[in-house]
């Protein structure tokens, strides 16, 4: 062999190693559980935690004894701390209020353990004050009594409406503080009869019922001659002997109208109208003053013994000018 061929020999000979290297590389390659294979499996495969080898906290939600209080009232501001690491730690808890420090504790918790931290704060002036712990908020509203609680905005609209026969004004309020005695119904009223024999054995009808409508709270009949003033004094009132509502509840105002036509009869005066009793209201743009809602959603509703009536459209979305007073101290 000649020194041409040995090389075209050498060379030949080292490109059929490579080939063979190559394709062993490109083949399939067994698989390491865990570390390879089938991408969709991989999910199937936990992850260990990382550990916390430290004391790690959190702060759950506040929890206040009363939203509601009165002046001077002692009440309580509560929350969950949670520690997430792997040590214990002390958690330095402290109360803010309107921005302002005003307490302080120390509250030991152990690794992966929970601890409740517990301040007390009372405020001499009414108003609304921000409580916050940690990352976590609550407001605490602060009230003198009486409370007046009114969802109308206090100009009637120039026709007053007279609900008839059975069928009643009713509004759904929301006290301030739980339990609350309500003490004063105001109305916004005016009477209309045609003579004197119109005021005999003619009353209205004022309920109060609890938040589920089921239970009627308390019940009384007021003469129409107490609901009307001569001088034009439209804003009537009617005490309340300290119902008790513990939650939401509702007036309803049932005037025993006499029917011209329609269940619902607007004003003007004029001498063909039977007797009735009409009810002031408001429409406003936005009739559920705690929350923007459907134009046709507001506090106040026509019933029948504590349940819904539907009504016109037209007189949907209206706010009775129906009022309760009372006081929310324990």
């Amino acid at each position: 062999m000649n020194k041409h061929n040995w090389y075209s020999f050498l060379v030949a000979g080292l490109i059929l190693m490579l080939l063979s290297i190559s394709a062993v590389a490109c083949g399939p390659q067994p698989q390491v559980p865990g570390t390879g294979g089938d991408s969709s499996s991989q999910g199937d495969v936990p992850t260990a935690p990382i550990p916390k080898d430290y004391a790690d906290f959190e702060v759950g939600p506040l929890t206040v004894t009363r939203g509601g209080v009165s002046v001077g009232e002692v009440t309580n501001v509560s929350a969950v701390v949670t520690n997430t690491g792997d040590m214990g730690g002390t958690y330095n808890a402290v109360l803010v209020v309107d921005g302002k420090e005003v307490d302080k504790k120390d509250v030991p918790v152990g690794p992966k353990g929970t601890e409740k931290v517990t301040f007390q704060v009372a405020k001499n002036v009414s108003g609304s004050y921000k409580l916050e712990i940690g990352e976590s908020a609550a407001m605490l509203n602060v009230y003198e009594w009486p409370y007046k609680i009114q969802y109308d905005s206090g100009a009637a609209s120039p026709d007053l409406l007279s609900v008839t026969g059975d069928l009643g004004h009713m509004v759904q309020f929301s006290p301030p503080a739980v339990p609350f005695k309500v003490q004063k119904i105001e109305l916004y009223v005016q009477t209309h009869v045609l003579d004197d024999s119109d005021w005999a054995d003619r009353y209205a009808t004022v309920r109060i019922w609890d938040s589920g409508r089921n239970n009627q709270l308390w019940s009384v009949d007021v003469p129409w001659r107490a609901l009307w003033d001569e001088k034009k004094n439209f804003w009537k009132e009617i005490d309340v002997p300290n119902v008790i509502a513990n939650g939401d509840f509702y007036v309803e105002v049932v005037t025993h109208s006499e029917r011209s036509g329609d269940e619902i009869m607007p004003s003007p005066w004029v001498p063909e109208i039977p007797p009735a009793i009409f009810l002031g209201y408001d429409k406003p743009k936005n009739p559920y003053i705690s929350a923007p809602v459907l134009p046709e959603k507001t506090h106040s509703s026509v019933s029948k013994m504590g349940e819904f009536v539907e009504v016109p459209v037209k007189y949907q979305g209206i706010n009775w000018l129906i009022r309760a007073e009372g006081d929310g101290r324990l």
